[in-house]
């Protein structure tokens, strides 16, 4: 008898291994920090599904997408440990200098707040510095006080308590020109640095 009972659960065992458990996944689009985001399409020969809003959600259950309704509450009940366990998104600062020199213009001054509170909800951070020029002047000079900017920027943030070995400086003089002008144009918007955080 206990033999019969034996063999039975192995023939069960058999058959549900001859089938394979249908297929199921769950899709949600996440916001961008801007609010805005991509879309999605699930495939299904059937009914593709298009999901193309913030936490628009769809599943693909048997073989055969749906759209689902989830809120952002729902969202973070299902992948709560993976959300908080995603890398924080690059992050890119522009700030502006006054002409010939390595200080900051009024309003950027306000804006390096910014930098430097991106930073410090980083546990883990690379800072990339870039310093830039306008066209008017030596290119000499203007490749010197494009570093000199970079510097600048490197030392305040070190100066409020960065690391400064996670921070790399780079002068481009007036290459790469955010806006495109000849030779000696005064132009405050190429005199910048921009500012890559990671």
């Amino acid at each position: 008898m206990r033999r019969l009972v034996l063999m039975a659960v192995v023939l069960v065992l058999a058959a549900c291994a001859q089938k394979p458990p249908p297929q199921q996944a769950l899709f949600v689009v996440l916001p961008n920090p801007d609010g805005s985001s991509g879309a999605v399409t699930i495939l299904d020969p059937q009914n593709p599904v298009l999901l193309d809003k913030p936490y628009a959600a769809g599943e693909v259950r048997g073989g055969h997408a749906a759209a689902v309704a989830m809120t952002e509450t729902q969202v973070q009940q299902a992948f709560g440990p993976a959300l908080a366990a995603r890398p924080i998104l690059p992050a890119h600062f522009r700030l502006y200098f006054l002409s010939n020199s390595d200080r900051l213009k009024p309003d950027s001054a306000a804006e390096y707040a910014a930098v430097f509170a991106d930073l410090k909800q980083r546990p883990v951070y690379e800072v990339e510095v870039i310093g830039h020029t306008d066209t008017l002047g030596d290119k000499e000079f203007n490749q010197a006080l494009s570093l000199k900017r970079a510097e600048a920027i490197k030392a305040r943030l070190v100066h409020d308590g960065l690391n400064g070995a996670s921070i790399t400086t780079a002068g481009r003089g007036p290459l790469d020109l955010a806006v495109p002008t000849a030779d000696q144009v005064s132009e405050a918007r190429n005199r910048r640095v921009e500012i890559t955080v990671r």
